[in-house]
């Protein structure tokens, strides 16, 4: 069964080379370090019939990991938002597949601030173009789950815990949701609406990104782009809006 065993080492080693490269620069890539110690000392008391300390290993090696998840968590969470953000199936930081992928995305989003509007669900919807937001990311929870309006209503229903913070979208994938973003300093805008606003205004000033804001009050949909609003926008404007400015630039 030499061949079996060559088979299992080849594959161990294969995980253990990406599990350091996918984490390297990060502090868990010495908490991998110390666990590759751990397989080390088994697979020498396995070999050497110390059942013992083979015994012992494992113990520590649960605790070790259990450990592990709960110290690292945001850690962990931060890898995953990453390795989203990059998803194979995308080419560049702001595309779509074709022409009629953008439209129908455009479609669906329009339709989605439609329904929170005419249900008076409060929500912030940041829609990534050029500029990179893996900083803003990491302030929330990862989904990376393909668009969908059932989904976005979801998560910004009251009994939620994502629905005071922002959701981001990627392209057609919401990246994450419940993320805090930095919120507009004029006075003039601090003085005339609340902090979904602001905030749906200040992600705009330090990035291109664009921002939807719904009312939870009037039930409005607002839309900023480069630090500016538009304010109490009819359906078929932003749909217009949308098509002009959510685009490859």
């Amino acid at each position: 069964m030499h061949w079996r065993w060559t088979i299992e080492l080849i594959l161990i080693l294969y995980l253990s080379f990406r599990l350091f490269s996918i984490t390297k620069g990060t502090s868990l890539y010495s908490v991998l370090k110390f666990l590759l110690i751990l397989f080390v000392i088994a697979g020498l008391a396995n070999f050497s019939g110390l059942k013992e300390l083979n015994f012992i290993w494992k113990i520590i090696l649960v605790a070790y990991i259990g450990g592990a998840f709960i110290v690292f968590q945001p850690e962990l969470r931060r890898l995953y938002v990453n390795r989203a953000y990059h998803r194979p199936d995308s080419t560049s930081r702001f595309f779509f597949h074709s022409e009629e992928d953008r439209t129908k995305f455009i479609d669906e989003i329009t339709i989605t601030c439609q329904t929170l509007s005419r249900k008076k669900v409060g929500a912030l919807v940041v829609l990534e173009r050029n500029n990179d937001l893996r900083d803003f990311l990491q302030t929330g929870i990862a989904i990376d789950a393909v668009f969908s309006s059932e989904l976005v209503y979801s998560i910004f229903l009251t009994e939620s815990p994502l629905h005071d913070g922002a959701v981001i979208i990627k392209e057609n994938r919401i990246i994450a949701a419940g993320c805090i973003l930095p919120l507009a300093e004029k006075t003039e805008v601090k003085k005339l609406v609340g902090t979904r606003h602001r905030a749906g205004i200040g992600i705009t000033e330090q990035t291109d990104a664009l921002s939807l804001v719904v009312s939870e009050t009037t039930g409005k949909v607002s839309i900023a782009v480069q630090g500016k609003m538009a304010w109490d926008v009819e359906t078929s404007t932003l749909k217009k809006m949308l098509r002009i400015l959510y685009r490859k630039i």
